[in-house]
């Protein structure tokens, strides 16, 4: 039997063929399709700006900030979580989700040191062997940088 107070429920996502997971508990909601405009003077990781219920959500690459190439961006086949980092709410662009991964908090590891070197490790919060295969645990409350979302605040301004 499986005690629920230590179950870790994850919302899964693929980049490329990696496959990712973030607590369902960071994200907010998941996108399908969104409208993505684009804005001149962003920085490279972010696609462009989403209108969701009148908020402006800043719409970022997850690939490019994790060091990993997704298999495609293509506007009808956009896939976007929303999870709040600091104090706004920011869209991530993936290449697909799963339907929601129910762990132990016993079987999450810490990453070796092979994926830490090639993932940006300070976003990483460990790995776990499911059925689906290795999966890596992202923290996407704590994803952007102080600096990087600083700046898209102050973009978001002018």
């Amino acid at each position: 039997m499986i005690d629920q107070e230590n179950i870790v429920q994850l919302v899964g996502f693929r980049l490329g063929p990696k496959l990712f997971g973030a607590s369902i508990l960071n994200v907010r909601e998941i996108i399908r399709n969104p409208r993505v405009e684009t804005v001149d003077g962003l920085p490279d990781f972010v696609e462009g700006v989403v209108r969701i219920r009148g908020e402006v959500l800043p719409i970022v690459n997850l690939g490019r900030i994790l060091g990993v190439k997704l298999s495609r961006i293509e506007e009808e086949k956009l896939w976007v979580l929303v999870a709040q980092s600091g104090k706004r709410n920011i869209g991530y662009i993936v290449d697909s989700v799963t339907p929601i991964i129910r762990i132990s908090n016993r079987k999450i590891l810490s990453a070796p040191d092979l994926i830490l070197s090639s993932l940006r490790n300070k976003y990483i919060k460990g790995v776990c062997e499911t059925d689906k295969g290795l999966i890596v645990i992202v923290d996407l409350e704590h994803m952007m940088l102080d600096d990087e979302i600083k700046e898209m605040e102050r973009l978001a301004v002018e």
